[in-house]
């Protein structure tokens, strides 16, 4: 059944067909919250650890107990905070003006490279500036993604706003990866990167939220629901936790990936520029593909069989890199990796706002960002634990902080070879039992149904 054309959800004023202008407007954002969180996936470690020469200790204090904890606190709040918020603007748009230059300052001073501390005070300054870096994107990013689930309930329609939104997010990623490795040799070229990166982002985010509208229901008989109440609710949805477990992995595989990717380029393929070059050529360009591929496999056999085809890709390729050991072989091995990391791209958000649905026909209420937030929440702690992961394994395999390749130790290497391609495909792998809980595609079909009959009475 293709829920375009279904007469119950055509009756629903929230089944809307998103005009094209909308979905581009609406895409061009993404390149601003991936912009900024690129840089700070692709460059922390390598910046904090190799170039600033952070204690491995400190580093992986602040990442897996400051970061985590200030991630339980600030994602579930500011969710439920833009949930309640009341503006003319609407509930998503005044916190995404306003932060958006905050996170444009604290990104800068997160890579300012001119620091003459001791290790005490680059601890401070990384604590300080992680952690105001970490509540800018979950202001943002959160509210931003909030957006999507509320301009249709079209499950294909969400899936073409997030493919069109996810190919100008691949421009940020690709943009904040490639240069980061290119100007690894040439920190002040890096510095001035990071300024130049952020003001386009924070310009882009500013565009959307002047033309972009909520859509809503109001259920005016209905309580908003507190903080506790409205966490509760959200982990109890089980089409939402069962994402959740899946997410957690998927989080937990492309920060430790996107933070080893330049030292595995550097000091395992020992690549050159224009081989660094290529290879992002090679992962982003397969993705491409994707974006094409699995809409139609979904369309056919619904987001849970497409998540998982996809998932299953990502791990075999990684798990290649692992036992890769020459240039030629990883170019291989990022093929499979791209193709199958396309299938998360598209369907993460889209699976947030399924999750949505689901509570909706509960809570009678709309309350993406909360599902954000929280998502957040549980998912966030990955990135934490994957980059104490990587700098304890380095520490622990014997890397050499600042040291050129040739002097880097076997066990090094094959440390940053687990980093890439052991840990995160074993990871992946376990997604799986969690990816299997979520509704298939009759049982989403039901759900739009009953969405449909629900809005209808409203």
């Amino acid at each position: 059944m293709n829920e375009d054309i279904n007469p119950e959800l055509n009756s629903d004023p929230m089944a809307a067909i998103v005009p094209l202008k909308i979905k581009i407007l609406y895409g061009i954002g993404l390149y601003g919250t991936q912009m900024f969180n690129g840089i700070q996936a692709a460059a922390t470690a390598w910046f904090w650890l190799d170039i600033m020469k952070l204690d491995y200790g400190l580093y992986t204090f602040i990442m897996l107990v400051i970061y985590n904890i200030w991630n339980a606190l600030n994602d579930p709040i500011f969710g439920w905070l833009s949930d309640i918020t009341r503006s003319r603007w609407g509930r998503r748009i005044p916190w995404i003006r306003f932060f958006s230059p905050v996170w444009l300052v604290t990104t800068i001073l997160l890579f300012f490279p001119y620091l003459s501390f001791e290790q005490f005070g680059l601890a401070i300054w990384f604590t300080v500036f992680i952690v105001l870096f970490d509540g800018c994107y979950t202001i943002v990013a959160g509210c931003y993604n909030s957006l999507m689930p509320e301009l249709t309930t079209l499950t294909n329609e969400r899936t073409k706003i997030n493919i069109i939104s996810q190919i100008f997010g691949m421009i940020g990623v690709g943009l904040s990866f490639i240069f980061p490795l290119l100007l690894k040799d040439n920190i002040n070229g890096f510095f001035i990167f990071v300024i130049i990166g952020g003001i386009t982002a924070m310009v882009v985010l500013f565009i959307p939220s002047f033309f972009l509208k909520e859509r809503k229901i109001n259920y005016k008989e209905m309580k908003k629901l507190g903080l506790i109440k409205a966490l509760i609710e959200s982990i109890k949805n089980k089409p939402f936790m069962a994402f959740i477990g899946w997410n957690f992995m998927i989080q937990f595989t492309t920060a430790i990936v996107v933070a080893n990717i330049i030292f595995y380029a550097s000091n395992v393929l020992m690549a050159n520029d224009t081989e660094s070059l290529i290879l992002f050529l090679v992962l982003f360009g397969t993705i491409l593909p994707g974006f094409i591929i699995y809409p139609k496999l979904s369309k056919a056999k619904g987001v849970k069989f497409s998540v998982m085809i996809g998932t299953i890709l990502l791990a075999t390729g990684l798990l290649l890199l692992f036992f890769s050991n020459s240039y030629i072989f990883s170019l291989i091995s990022f093929l499979i990796t791209g193709f199958g990391l396309g299938g998360a791209l598209i369907f993460t958000n889209v699976m947030i706002g399924e999750s949505t649905d689901f509570d909706e026909l509960k809570t009678k209420q709309r309350r993406e960002a909360m599902f954000f937030g929280t998502n957040a929440l549980f998912t966030k702690p990955a990135i934490g634990l994957a980059h104490a992961v990587l700098s304890t394994t380095l520490l622990f395999m014997g890397y050499i902080q600042g040291g050129t390749p040739n002097i880097q130790p076997a066990s090094a290497i094959l440390g940053i070879k687990m980093i890439m391609g052991l840990f995160p495909s074993i990871a992946l792998y376990i997604s799986l039992i969690f990816i299997y809980f979520y509704p298939n595609l009759k049982e989403t079909q039901e759900m739009k149904k009953q969405l449909a009959l629900l809005h209808k009475n409203y």
